[in-house]
This record gives structure tokens, C-alpha cells and sequence, in this order.
């Protein structure tokens, strides 16, 4: 028999393309067809089948009459025919040029012939096949180097491509290693050895599986590959404390059953330490950018809060201060507009927090479910609980938090940690909270619409700041700053009408200070003169109309209810403390009011 045919002995050996690979047989179709197949008995076999369409080569195989006999999936793709169209038929009507006839005629073989099938340039082996010594038929086998600009450089690629898969395993950065489909280690790469400190030959013929239960590794994506038949990117710490980034990669075979995993590991314990400094670095960004912009709003709004007039502001201001020197929770209550976020900055400013960060967060402006995030941070950005950290955060309009972040907050106010919707714990926080509200919380409660231990805590302190139209003496100072400071702003000289001052002074000012900095604003932009009248203003369609409430004539009535109840108190009991008991005040509020409406009585020390 002639060295270079095929002895077909091998009938049925029943190796699937994997375990065909996996001895290294797949190297080139010559080396296959000297393992061997059987024309007749192998070419209905469903393993042969799987193995004709698992290479890459096109193989075109034929009887001893040169009848065809079957060819495989690369063979229809490269010369566009179908098995079913061209079995049965003679090599020579198929439409490719077959030297088989020839083969089959001489019995010689033809190997590494380069050949061309229309546009293309095809590398190709023809084959006599034998059983027994007598001629059963022959084989074709082509390979497309079409893209190759000389063979040689093809056969260097082909046979060295083992090495160039070796080279990348022992020099990548990234660490790789293949298991099959039941997890066994079949490869590993030098990396993958230096991150892990494990020897590759401790790992090779080993189940993924133990590789973790010993704490090798805490996790890895293959296992969950293998699990859920996915892609999976998993982060998992070596024993040597190095965090790898595993992405693992299943490849399936036709019956989608996983055939291989293939695992790509990165150590990202550096880029971890630099994420983690990034958001830090992001967070004092955000932190720096909120003070900017607060520091730019409150420029004004610090000096508004300054002009006071009337004795009750005056009180609450020394009240402030005073207060502003401890940690604990405050709550401002008030109307809309009355300057309590102000107030809280004043609190900040008069701490010993007034160098760290002071963060207002509306609780009422986001959708519920962004709430939270912003709040205590995700894991991409941190929230507004870390951004106040050794200074002084603001809720306002805290009755419009949801009510199942009231706990949550609550939390974080007496333990001082926080929980990232991401899971991540964050401790050892140093956050003041003040809270602010127009609503009236303690019928919030009542209506199962507000937490009752959550209130009692932000009430430990609280500030009622009044209406403007119940200090009516801070609006004619506060209507000279706001002109002031427009007049400035937009680089003009107006100035008020006595008749303007009046109708400020009568109107009672819904939304408090400020609709009374907003009319101001607007009369200075849109009057063309420069003084402002009071028809100028729009509140006194207001007034003529008689749309606003009679309420300075209210406060009034109530101011003269009011002097009475003290006066005969404290003429009855002689004691401020006795009145303020019997009247359900403090003793302070007594001695103030009493001052307030020139009220004397015995013992006035008391």
C-alpha cells in the first residue's frame, strides 16, 4: 500500500468532536482521515456526521465509482451545494473542479495542491481510501486561503498557532483559565498563577467547585455559568487578598449543552482602591458644588434673615443662636415662604459644624423611588447623608417623605449609619439634622401618615416661626432691603411712595416673605419710573378686590385677648411661673409678652 493513503480500520470508534480535540487529533484533515472512517458503515453514523461538520475543513467524500457520498457543512458553504442535491451524482457534475477520478484511477494521492473554485484560492488534499487492503474511495479536503497572500505564511500560521495560543495564555496580563463543562481545570495561564498563588499544576484535572469550598478563591463566574448557562462577570477575593473581576464565558456544543467555560480574571484590587478614591473625590466635588450654589443662593438670604424689627423674630434669632451650639435634631416649623431654610443656615453658621458642609435636600421635589438614593447613596453616588458627614444636613418639607424612609432616617440619626441601596454599610458618620415642615405633623401621625418615634426626635427642638403678617413690623425693613438689593442687582436707584409702603403694610402677605421679595422684584423690573407707587404694586388689585383675608384686624383681637388672659393672671397669682402654669406657657413666654404689652405686677422677679 502507498504511504500517503488512507487505511480505514478504524470503523466506528464512537469519539466525539470533543474528545477528538481533546487528544490533539484536529490539526489538519490529513491527520484526521488517518485515524480513519469507513465510507459505507461511517457516513450515516451520527457521531462521523457530528465530526464531518465540527471541522472547519471542507471535505467532499466519495465512493469507488467517484459517486459522491457526502459532503460536510464547510464543503456546502465553500462551493454553495447542499449535501441532499449532490449525493449520488458522479464528483464531476457537482460543479467543483475534482481531481478524485484521478486519485481513484493511480491510487496516488495529491497533497497541498493549491487550487482555484471561481474567485477563490483553495489549499486542498486528495486521498484514496482503503479497507483491507482493497480501494473503497477517496477523500477531498480544501482549505480557503483566499486572504493569504502566500502559502507559506499560511502553513507558519496554521502550525504555529498552538504556539501563538501558549504565548498569549504565558504572557497576558489577564489571568485565563478553561474548564469543561462540569467545571474540571483543564487550563490555566501564568497570570491566573500570580494572582491567585496557586500552581497551575495543583489546579489541572480539578473541580472548580473545590478550588472554592478549600478558599483558594471566594467565588467564581464559572460556577455561575455553569448554574444559569450565561455570561457572568463575578467579584471575588483571592486568599492573598488581591479582588479579581471574573468574566467567564460558556461555549456550548450543538446539543446547547455547555462543552467549555472560559474564564478571563483581572486584578482590579488597584482600580478598586482608586474607584473607592474617585468617589470620595466625587462626593467632596458634589459636596463643594452644593456649598457654591448655596453659598450663592443664601448670599442674600443670610442679611434677609438679619433684618428683624419685631420683638418675636428678635427672640427667635437669640433662640437660634443659642441653640446652634449643640447636635441635637431641630425642627422648624412655619408657613410657606416665612425664611425657615434660612433659619437652618443660621443654625449651621452659629454651630461649631459652620467650617463642614451644610446640604439641603428636599424631601418633597423627587419621585418616591429616587428618594432613597439620594438620600443614603447607590453604588456609583453617594447621598446626602455622606455629603453632610462633620456638617449640618436640611430636610425640608420633611413631611413629604415617604413614610418608609422615615425609619430608615430615623436610623441613621441615632446610629449614625447608613445603609446605600446597593447594600453597602457606611459608619462612623457625624451628621447634624435639622428638619423643617408647613405641615401639621402631629395630625400626620393621627392619620397613620407619619412616624411617631421619627417625630419626637426631629421635635427635640422646635422653632415656630411666624407669619409675616403676625410681625408686620419687619415688613416696611424687610421692603427697603429687598429694594436695596434689586436696585443693585439690576443696576437702577427706584424708590418707594409712601402710598407703596401702606399698601405693603395693610396686605397680609399669603406666602409670606417671599411673595413680599417677588412683588419687589417684579415692580422694580417692570415699572418704566422711578418711584413705585402703590397702584404699582400687584397686591393691591388684592386689596381693592377685597380678595385677601382680614387678618391684621384678626391679630389684632387676638393680641387684645391675649393682654388680658396675662394681665389677670399675673395680678391673680403674682408669679410669672404661677401665670405661665395656669396658662399652659413658659415662663419666659410670660415675661416677654408682659414686656411686649407694658404689663406690671407684684413681685415681677418672680
Amino acid at each position: 500500500m502507498m504511504r500517503n493513503c488512507i487505511n480505514l480500520q478504524l470503523i466506528n470508534t464512537g469519539m466525539t468532536p470533543s474528545a477528538v480535540e481533546s487528544l490533539g487529533i484536529i490539526k489538519n484533515s490529513h491527520e484526521i482521515w488517518r485515524r480513519g472512517v469507513v465510507v459505507q458503515r461511517l457516513v450515516n453514523d451520527e457521531q462521523f456526521t457530528a465530526l464531518m461538520d465540527f471541522l472547519s475543513h471542507a471535505i467532499i467524500l466519495v465512493d469507488s465509482q467517484a459517486q459522491v457520498v457526502s459532503v460536510n457543512k464547510a464543503a456546502e458553504g465553500l462551493f454553495n451545494l447542499t449535501n441532499d442535491s449532490v449525493v449520488g451524482k458522479p464528483v464531476t457534475e457537482i460543479g467543483v473542479i475534482s481531481p478524485l477520478v484521478e486519485v481513484l484511477t493511480t491510487c496516488d494521492p495529491l497533497e497541498l495542491r493549491r487550487e482555484h473554485h471561481r474567485d477563490k484560492i483553495l489549499m486542498a488534499n486528495h486521498l484514496p481510501l482503503y479497507q483491507d487492503n482493497a480501494l473503497v474511495g477517496a477523500v477531498s479536503s480544501y482549505v480557503d486561503v483566499t486572504a493569504e497572500d502566500h502559502l507559506e505564511q499560511r502553513l507558519i500560521r496554521l502550525q504555529g498557532a498552538g504556539k501563538v495560543l501558549d504565548a498569549i495564555l504565558e504572557n497576558s496580563n489577564d489571568g485565563i483559565w478553561v474548564l469543561d463543562g462540569s467545571g474540571k481545570v483543564l487550563m490555566v495561564s501564568k497570570s491566573w498563577e500570580a494572582f491567585t498563588g496557586i500552581k497551575r499544576e495543583e489546579l489541572l484535572g480539578r473541580s472548580v467547585y473545590d478550588v472554592v469550598k478549600e478558599g483558594h478563591i471566594s467565588d467564581s463566574a464559572a460556577l455561575h455559568v455553569m448554574s444559569e448557562c450565561e455570561k457572568n462577570s463575578t467579584i471575588y477575593q483571592t486568599r492573598t487578598g488581591k479582588r479579581l473581576l471574573d468574566t467567564s464565558v460558556p461555549v456550548f456544543d450543538k446539543h446547547g449543552n455547555i462543552w467549555r467555560i472560559i474564564s478571563n480574571v483581572r486584578d482590579v484590587t488597584e482600580l478598586e482602591e482608586v474607584k473607592s478614591k474617585l468617589e470620595k473625590a466625587e462626593g467632596n466635588a458634589r459636596r463643594i458644588e452644593e456649598e457654591l450654589r448655596l453659598l450663592r443662593k443664601l448670599e442674600f438670604e443670610k442679611d434677609e434673615l438679619m433684618v428683624v424689627q419685631s420683638e418675636v423674630m428678635r427672640d427667635i434669632v437669640d433662640q437660634t443662636t443659642h441653640i446652634a451650639r449643640t447636635d441635637v435634631p431641630v425642627l422648624l416649623l412655619g408657613e410657606s415662604g416665612v425664611g425657615k431654610s434660612v433659619l437652618a443656615r443660621l443654625i449651621h453658621t452659629y454651630s461649631q459644624r459652620a467650617e463642614g458642609p451644610f446640604i439641603r435636600f428636599n424631601c418633597g421635589t423627587l419621585p418616591e423611588d429616587l428618594v432613597e438614593a439620594e438620600l443614603f447613596g447607590k453604588k456609583s453616588k453617594i447621598g446626602v447623608f455622606e455629603l453632610a458627614n462633620k456638617g449640618t444636613l436640611f430636610l425640608d418639607e420633611i413631611s413629604e417623605l415617604p413614610i418608609l424612609l422615615q425609619n430608615k432616617v430615623l436610623q441613621a440619626i441615632n446610629s449614625q449609619v447608613i445603609e446605600r441601596t446597593d447594600g453597602t454599610v457606611v459608619g462612623d458618620l457625624n451628621v447634624r439634622v435639622i428638619a423643617a415642615t408647613n405641615k401639621d405633623l402631629e395630625a400626620k401621625i393621627k392619620q397613620k401618615e407619619f412616624n411617631k418615634d421619627f417625630y419626637y426626635t426631629l421635635n427635640t427642638i422646635s422653632i415656630l416661626v411666624p407669619p409675616l403678617r403676625k410681625r408686620q413690623e419687619d415688613i416696611t425693613p424687610l421692603a427697603n432691603h429687598f429694594l436695596q438689593f434689586f436696585n443693585k442687582k439690576y443696576k437702577m436707584a427706584k424708590i418707594f411712595a409712601p402710598g407703596a409702603i401702606s399698601v405693603m403694610n395693610y396686605y397680609d402677605w399669603p406666602e409670606n416673605v417671599r411673595e413680599l421679595k417677588q412683588v419687589i422684584e417684579r415692580s422694580i423690573v417692570t415699572i418704566p419710573g422711578r418711584i413705585i407707587r402703590g397702584k404699582h404694586l400687584p397686591i393691591q388689585r388684592d386689596i381693592e378686590n377685597g380678595t385677601q383675608q382680614e387678618l391684621p384686624l384678626l391679630d389684632r383681637a387676638r393680641q387684645d385677648v391675649e393682654r388680658k388672659l396675662i394681665n389677670e393672671a399675673l395680678k391673680r397669682f403674682g408669679s410669672s411661673y404661677k401665670a405661665a402654669r395656669a396658662l399652659g406657657v413658659t415662663q419666659p413666654t410670660i415675661v416677654r409678652k408682659a414686656k411686649k404689652y407694658n404689663i406690671k405686677w407684684d413681685n415681677q422677679k418672680q
